[in-house]
């Protein structure tokens, strides 16, 4: 075999390893490609669901709880957060209208100076939303919290959920994704004009999408807490599981004269009578019984 020249294999090598990472550069591509593809499907999926974000409380489908999303009642500034205050006044007005009987408020209280549910419940109240007509949720940290405790601790099948347009459609694919039946009313969203600010909104709301996502659909993410269930109203709580065997609830079933009961009986009465020997073997029994008896007594005898 001939030998090739130093210089030619490093050539050879080169060229190999080029090759080798020209195939890695290609394969991350398409992987980077199908990712990109995956997101964009996603971002559409989760707009799609506008369709059922309603701007009039007469558009609302009737639920039995209105699920409220929460927000700091203040901005970074100081001032009133709009925010805050059209949900709550969206949340007052789907009550009044009776498309709701309840309103779960959930929101962040991870800390106690800062209590988004109290807050929401405040302003409620004084709205003239009846103090047993609103139950509080204050482990709802995020849009994801708020719906799935919503489904696993309130035990809600279906619901109407408030908050602004661009968190509603959020909500309502995650509410979906659990298999929730749910509706959302758009409260008013005061940036829904071109600015600064709605921009900045824009941005975080891409960022929230693209994280619910993941969420859903990879890391299949729980909420931070769950804990025991919640009865809202006279709704019933789901029974315990228990091995305790369950009394009669009705009389034992006594075969009827069918054509079937009948047979069974007659078989069952032909059992009966065929374990009991007749006349005549019971004398044979007693005869070859005497027989042995007598044959023990005249062995005794003999011996004797």
């Amino acid at each position: 075999m001939e030998k090739l020249d130093p210089n030619e294999q490093v050539r050879l090598f080169h060229q190999e390893l080029g090759g080798f990472f020209r195939l890695c550069s290609r394969v991350l591509q398409v992987i980077a490609l199908l990712f990109a593809l995956f997101m964009v499907l996603g971002y559409l999926k989760i707009a799609s669901y506008a369709f059922y974000c309603h701007d009039s409380p007469y558009d609302v489908p009737r639920h039995r709880v209105g699920l409220l999303l929460g927000t700091s009642w203040r901005t970074v500034t100081g001032q009133d957060n709009a925010y805050f205050t059209n949900r709550i006044q969206a949340a007052a007005e789907l009550l009044r209208e009776r498309r709701i009987e309840y309103i779960l408020v959930s929101g962040d209280n991870r800390e106690n100076s800062y209590n988004e549910p109290r807050s929401m419940m405040q302003a409620l109240i004084r709205e003239g939303v009846p103090r047993d007509r609103i139950v509080a949720d204050f482990a709802g940290f995020s849009t994801l919290d708020s719906v799935m405790r919503a489904a696993q601790v309130f035990m809600l099948g279906d619901m109407t959920i408030i908050s602004q347009d661009f968190q509603n459609e959020r909500a309502l694919f995650i509410a979906d994704r659990l298999g929730i039946r749910a509706d959302a009313y758009n409260a008013y969203n005061p940036d829904s004009k071109l600015s600064l600010n709605s921009l900045g909104i824009r941005v975080r709301e891409f960022g929230a999408r693209i994280k619910c996502i993941f969420d859903m659909y990879l890391l299949h993410s729980t909420p931070t807490f769950l804990g025991d269930a919640i009865a809202i109203g006279d709704a019933p709580l789901p029974k315990q599981a228990t091995n305790r065997p369950k009394p009669l609830t009705s009389r034992l079933k006594i075969p009827g004269y069918s054509r079937h009961g009948i047979d069974m009986l007659s078989i069952e009465a032909s059992k009966v009578f065929a374990r009991q020997p007749s006349d005549s073997a019971i004398i044979i029994r007693q005869e070859e019984m005497a027989r042995v008896r007598a044959q023990e007594v005249l062995s005794k005898q003999e011996k004797e």
